[in-house]
Protein backbone atom coordinates (compact mmCIF):
# COMPACT_ATOMS: atom_id res chain seq x y z
CA UNK A 1 0.00 0.00 0.00
CA UNK A 2 1.51 3.50 -1.21
CA UNK A 3 1.05 6.36 1.50
CA UNK A 4 0.14 9.86 0.18
CA UNK A 5 2.98 12.40 -0.28
CA UNK A 6 1.34 14.03 2.97
CA UNK A 7 1.70 11.48 5.16
CA UNK A 8 4.83 10.38 3.73
CA UNK A 9 6.18 13.37 5.27
CA UNK A 10 5.30 13.11 8.32
CA UNK A 11 7.95 10.10 8.36
CA UNK A 12 10.51 11.69 6.62
CA UNK A 13 10.65 15.34 7.49
CA UNK A 14 12.74 17.46 5.19
CA UNK A 15 14.19 19.80 6.89
CA UNK A 16 14.40 23.53 4.71
CA UNK A 17 17.89 24.39 3.84
CA UNK A 18 17.94 27.19 5.60
CA UNK A 19 17.13 25.17 8.51
CA UNK A 20 19.67 22.63 8.23
CA UNK A 21 22.26 25.62 8.30
CA UNK A 22 21.18 27.41 11.21
CA UNK A 23 21.18 23.91 13.21
CA UNK A 24 24.66 23.44 11.86
CA UNK A 25 25.82 26.86 12.56
CA UNK A 26 24.53 26.87 15.92
CA UNK A 27 26.05 23.44 16.90
CA UNK A 28 28.92 22.73 14.37
CA UNK A 29 27.59 19.08 14.28
CA UNK A 30 28.27 17.09 11.39
CA UNK A 31 25.44 15.74 10.20
CA UNK A 32 24.36 19.45 10.10
CA UNK A 33 26.64 19.81 6.99
CA UNK A 34 26.32 16.18 6.12
CA UNK A 35 22.80 17.17 4.95
CA UNK A 36 23.99 20.20 3.68
CA UNK A 37 26.43 18.46 1.31
CA UNK A 38 23.88 15.48 0.81
CA UNK A 39 21.61 18.61 -0.82
CA UNK A 40 23.72 20.92 -2.52
CA UNK A 41 26.73 19.22 -3.78
CA UNK A 42 25.56 17.86 -7.22
CA UNK A 43 24.00 20.99 -8.05
CA UNK A 44 27.10 22.88 -6.99
CA UNK A 45 29.60 20.28 -8.69
CA UNK A 46 26.96 20.52 -12.06
CA UNK A 47 27.54 24.27 -11.78
CA UNK A 48 31.38 24.39 -11.19
CA UNK A 49 32.39 21.80 -14.12
CA UNK A 50 30.29 23.53 -16.74
CA UNK A 51 32.57 26.74 -16.25
CA UNK A 52 35.56 25.26 -16.13
CA UNK A 53 37.13 21.17 -16.04
CA UNK A 54 36.76 18.15 -13.62
CA UNK A 55 39.92 19.27 -11.47
CA UNK A 56 39.28 22.57 -11.01
CA UNK A 57 35.39 21.97 -10.28
CA UNK A 58 36.62 19.20 -8.09
CA UNK A 59 39.33 22.12 -6.33
CA UNK A 60 36.53 24.41 -6.36
CA UNK A 61 34.31 22.32 -4.95
CA UNK A 62 36.42 21.05 -1.55
CA UNK A 63 37.42 24.52 -0.68
CA UNK A 64 33.80 25.75 -0.85
CA UNK A 65 32.99 23.13 1.49
CA UNK A 66 35.74 23.92 3.68
CA UNK A 67 34.87 27.55 3.35
CA UNK A 68 31.30 26.98 4.59
CA UNK A 69 33.04 25.56 7.78
CA UNK A 70 35.36 27.97 8.26
CA UNK A 71 32.94 30.87 7.81
CA UNK A 72 30.26 29.02 9.58
CA UNK A 73 29.40 31.56 12.70
CA UNK A 74 29.63 34.39 10.17
CA UNK A 75 26.93 33.79 8.02
CA UNK A 76 24.48 32.21 11.08
CA UNK A 77 21.64 34.42 9.65
CA UNK A 78 21.81 33.63 5.90
CA UNK A 79 18.61 33.90 4.86
CA UNK A 80 19.07 32.15 1.29
CA UNK A 81 21.50 29.23 1.41
CA UNK A 82 21.63 28.25 -2.00
CA UNK A 83 22.68 31.53 -3.50
CA UNK A 84 25.21 31.88 -0.69
CA UNK A 85 26.40 28.65 -1.06
CA UNK A 86 26.44 29.41 -5.45
CA UNK A 87 28.01 32.76 -4.56
CA UNK A 88 31.15 31.07 -2.61
CA UNK A 89 31.41 28.71 -5.31
CA UNK A 90 31.29 31.13 -7.61
CA UNK A 91 33.67 33.16 -5.96
CA UNK A 92 36.05 30.09 -5.32
CA UNK A 93 36.08 29.29 -9.07
CA UNK A 94 36.69 32.75 -10.50
CA UNK A 95 39.73 33.06 -7.96
CA UNK A 96 41.10 29.22 -8.90
CA UNK A 97 41.21 30.42 -12.83
CA UNK A 98 42.90 33.39 -11.90
CA UNK A 99 45.06 31.90 -9.69
CA UNK A 100 45.83 29.17 -12.72
CA UNK A 101 45.94 32.09 -15.45
CA UNK A 102 42.90 30.68 -17.48
CA UNK A 103 40.68 33.64 -16.37
CA UNK A 104 38.85 34.64 -19.93
CA UNK A 105 36.33 35.84 -21.40
CA UNK A 106 36.43 34.24 -25.14
CA UNK A 107 33.87 34.81 -27.62
CA UNK A 108 31.86 32.18 -29.28
CA UNK A 109 32.16 31.23 -32.69
CA UNK A 110 28.69 29.52 -33.16
CA UNK A 111 29.71 29.59 -36.99
CA UNK A 112 31.67 26.52 -36.42
CA UNK A 113 29.57 24.84 -34.29
CA UNK A 114 26.30 25.59 -36.57
CA UNK A 115 29.25 24.16 -39.80
CA UNK A 116 29.61 21.14 -37.69
CA UNK A 117 26.09 19.84 -36.67
CA UNK A 118 25.12 20.46 -40.25
CA UNK A 119 27.67 17.85 -41.21
CA UNK A 120 25.51 15.25 -40.24
CA UNK A 121 22.45 13.98 -38.89
CA UNK A 122 22.43 14.04 -35.47
CA UNK A 123 21.18 11.20 -33.55
CA UNK A 124 20.26 11.69 -29.37
CA UNK A 125 23.97 10.87 -27.88
CA UNK A 126 25.28 13.79 -30.81
CA UNK A 127 22.62 15.96 -29.90
CA UNK A 128 23.49 15.78 -26.28
CA UNK A 129 27.08 15.66 -27.00
CA UNK A 130 26.03 18.97 -29.73
CA UNK A 131 24.60 20.59 -26.66
CA UNK A 132 27.68 19.93 -24.55
CA UNK A 133 29.84 21.25 -26.89
CA UNK A 134 27.72 24.76 -27.57
CA UNK A 135 27.35 25.09 -23.30
CA UNK A 136 31.04 24.68 -23.17
CA UNK A 137 31.52 27.07 -25.63
CA UNK A 138 29.39 29.92 -24.96
CA UNK A 139 31.81 32.83 -22.85
CA UNK A 140 31.94 32.48 -19.29
CA UNK A 141 29.05 35.10 -17.92
CA UNK A 142 26.43 33.51 -20.90
CA UNK A 143 27.16 29.89 -19.29
CA UNK A 144 27.31 30.74 -16.31
CA UNK A 145 24.23 32.64 -16.62
CA UNK A 146 22.58 30.08 -18.22
CA UNK A 147 23.44 27.09 -15.65
CA UNK A 148 22.29 29.33 -12.90
CA UNK A 149 19.02 29.73 -14.77
CA UNK A 150 18.86 26.13 -15.21
CA UNK A 151 19.19 25.69 -11.05
CA UNK A 152 16.33 27.32 -11.03
CA UNK A 153 17.50 30.62 -10.11
CA UNK A 154 15.49 33.64 -11.02
CA UNK A 155 16.91 36.57 -13.06
CA UNK A 156 16.58 38.79 -10.16
CA UNK A 157 18.65 35.94 -7.87
CA UNK A 158 21.09 35.23 -10.82
CA UNK A 159 21.91 39.44 -10.42
CA UNK A 160 22.57 38.88 -6.93
CA UNK A 161 24.66 35.76 -7.00
CA UNK A 162 26.78 37.40 -10.02
CA UNK A 163 26.45 40.99 -8.70
CA UNK A 164 25.26 42.40 -12.13
CA UNK A 165 22.64 44.28 -13.19
CA UNK A 166 19.18 43.37 -14.68
CA UNK A 167 19.38 44.01 -18.31
CA UNK A 168 23.14 42.47 -18.11
CA UNK A 169 22.02 39.27 -16.83
CA UNK A 170 18.46 39.20 -19.17
CA UNK A 171 20.93 40.08 -22.22
CA UNK A 172 23.30 36.92 -21.01
CA UNK A 173 20.88 34.92 -21.06
CA UNK A 174 19.21 35.98 -24.76
CA UNK A 175 22.39 35.58 -26.09
CA UNK A 176 22.48 32.09 -24.76
CA UNK A 177 19.72 30.52 -25.84
CA UNK A 178 19.92 32.80 -29.38
CA UNK A 179 23.25 30.65 -29.89
CA UNK A 180 21.50 27.52 -29.16
CA UNK A 181 18.55 27.91 -31.57
CA UNK A 182 21.15 29.02 -34.18
CA UNK A 183 23.03 25.65 -33.28
CA UNK A 184 20.28 23.80 -33.44
CA UNK A 185 18.60 25.66 -36.75
CA UNK A 186 15.29 26.89 -34.49
CA UNK A 187 15.19 30.59 -35.28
Amino acid sequence: MKLPSMIKGWFNPQLEPETVFAKYCATGKAQYLKMLVQQFNHPLYHYLVTQSDVATAQDALQQTWLKVIENRHKQASHKQVKSWLFTIARNTLIDELRRQRRWQTIELDTEHLVTNSLEHVLAESDQLQLFNDTLAQLPFYQREAFVFQQEGFSVAEICQLTQANFETVKSRLRYARNTFKTVFGEQ
